[in-house]
Order: C-alpha cells, then sequence, then structure tokens
C-alpha cells in the first residue's frame, strides 16, 4: 500500500509539472526562469516520494504551492497558436520516443498542450462498464473499474481545485465527459490501445481552445 500510495502522489506530480511548465515557459520572462522553477519542485517531489513520511496533506501542500509558484512566474503578453500532442502513450510522453516535440513546436513559435498521463488509467478503469454492459464481464469488474476513477479523483481533488483557482491553468479532464465527448463519432467498444480515448482528448482540447493537434504513432 505504501509503494501504491507513492506512485500515486509521483504520477499527480508528473503531471501537474507537465502541465505548468509547458503553459509557462513559452512565455517566461527571463529565459531558463521556467526550466529553473520545474527543476526545484522535481528536487522537492523526488525528495517527497521517497522520504519516510509521505504523508497526505503535506502532498497537497506541495501541489498547492507548486502551482502558485508557476502561476506567478513573470511572462509576457505574446499570444502563440496552442497544440495539442495526443497519440500513443509511449511515444506521447517520452521525449526520447518522440524526437523531443514539445521542445520543437516551442521553437517554432507554439505552446505544446499535452493531456495528463493519470487520464489513461482512468479510461482503462472506465473501459470496464462497456465490458460488463456488452461483452458480459461480471459487475464486479465496473464495481472496481468505477472506485478506482473515484480513488484517482480523491487523489488529484486538491491538485484540480488548486488549477482551477489558477490564473493560467485548467483542472485535468474528466473521463466521462472524455466518453461523452467521443461517443458521436466513435464506440465506446473501440477499446485496443488508446481507441476512443484518442478521439475524446482531441475533442477535450479543442473544447479547450487547442485548435491544432498533433498525433503521434
Amino acid at each position: 500500500p505504501k509503494l501504491a500510495t507513492r506512485l500515486a502522489y509521483g504520477a499527480v506530480f508528473g503531471d501537474v509539472l507537465m502541465k505548468c511548465l509547458y503553459r509557462m515557459r513559452p512565455y517566461e520572462s527571463v529565459k531558463g526562469s521556467a526550466n529553473a522553477l520545474h527543476r526545484k519542485w522535481e528536487r522537492r517531489c523526488m525528495e517527497f516520494v521517497s522520504g519516510k513520511h509521505a504523508g497526505f496533506a503535506q502532498f497537497n501542500r506541495i501541489c498547492r504551492q507548486m502551482i502558485r509558484e508557476f502561476d506567478t512566474l513573470p511572462i509576457t503578453n505574446e499570444k502563440k497558436p496552442r497544440v495539442g500532442i495526443v497519440g500513443e502513450i509511449l511515444v506521447k510522453f517520452l521525449p526520447a520516443a518522440n524526437n523531443h516535440l514539445a521542445e520543437l513546436l516551442e521553437a517554432e513559435g507554439a505552446e505544446p498542450v499535452v493531456p495528463d498521463l493519470i487520464d489513461f488509467i482512468s479510461y482503462c478503469f472506465y473501459n470496464q462498464n462497456f465490458k460488463v454492459d456488452n461483452l458480459g464481464f461480471k459487475k464486479s469488474k465496473a464495481f472496481f473499474g468505477n472506485i478506482g476513477i473515484k480513488a484517482i479523483d480523491w487523489v488529484r481533488k486538491t491538485a484540480n481545485e488548486a488549477l482551477a483557482e489558477s490564473r493560467h491553468f485548467h483542472p485535468t479532464a474528466d473521463i466521462r465527459d472524455l466518453a461523452k465527448m467521443a461517443r458521436p463519432i466513435v464506440s465506446e467498444g473501440n477499446q485496443t490501445g488508446e481507441g476512443w480515448f484518442l478521439t475524446g482528448e482531441m475533442m477535450e482540447l479543442i473544447h479547450d481552445d487547442v485548435p491544432n493537434i498533433v498525433c503521434i504513432q
């Protein structure tokens, strides 16, 4: 249980750091200030996750402080095209696998927008509902899948509240909303790999004023 808890903390930290860095770095007033702030909080998060006393209250406090510091980073008044990055999960998140796509987009004058890693876990949990309703799976599959989604929502609650209260960031997506947006376009039975989730992320980006999307495989 302790390892699972620390994994959950680390995943939330990673998503928050990625969201904050990509949102602020293209507009930083002082070159390198966003990366410096990222390194500071990366160290702090690693120390917390690997420390002896990784308590939930302290985890929430770190999330709030981290978001607040990024939110107050001095930036310019520029407006740049926002470009979403979606696709196969490894290629999407690993810079070595996507030729450092986020940095490339920034160098070309754009702001990269990458949906959260944890959303993919929520997608896997959510899929159990379709399997029970349509494919004859045991009802317990959907029950535990929905419990998993509630657990994710609970762990991310404080970070999401801080993101919603900020000036520059948006809270994370709700997997149920992504499914609803994807439903008119593709069946939820399309579950191989990223399945319908890929379409749901694209729809979320478009609704979030990110009309340009790179889909990488």
